[in-house]
């Protein structure tokens, strides 16, 4: 019984499950037939969805939020104990 995560869309990145050096972008559905866009050589293979596993993203689950990442640059900061330089350099 297959879940809703298992199930390969647009857009998902998929690898063939007997050869993990074939990978790419799913791009289109006929039927069965799967059409991804494998990489590096962006040619267009035809797989059998059976034949395909979603890659799952390698995200850790406690990412950090935008708000983490923010810099005051009008603010001094100390850099080192040893610096020549004041404030922000």
């Amino acid at each position: 019984m297959q879940r809703e995560e298992d199930l390969i869309g647009v857009g998902d990145v998929v690898e063939h499950k007997m050869n993990s050096d074939v990978f790419g972008i799913v791009i289109g559905f006929m039927g069965s037939l799967v059409a991804v866009r494998v990489s590096p050589t962006l040619a267009t293979l035809w797989f059998h969805e059976w034949e395909l596993q979603i890659l799952q993203a390698d995200q850790p689950e406690n990412t950090p939020s935008e708000e983490d990442n923010l810099v005051d640059f009008t603010k001094a900061k100390e850099l080192r104990a040893n610096t020549k330089t004041r404030g922000v350099a």
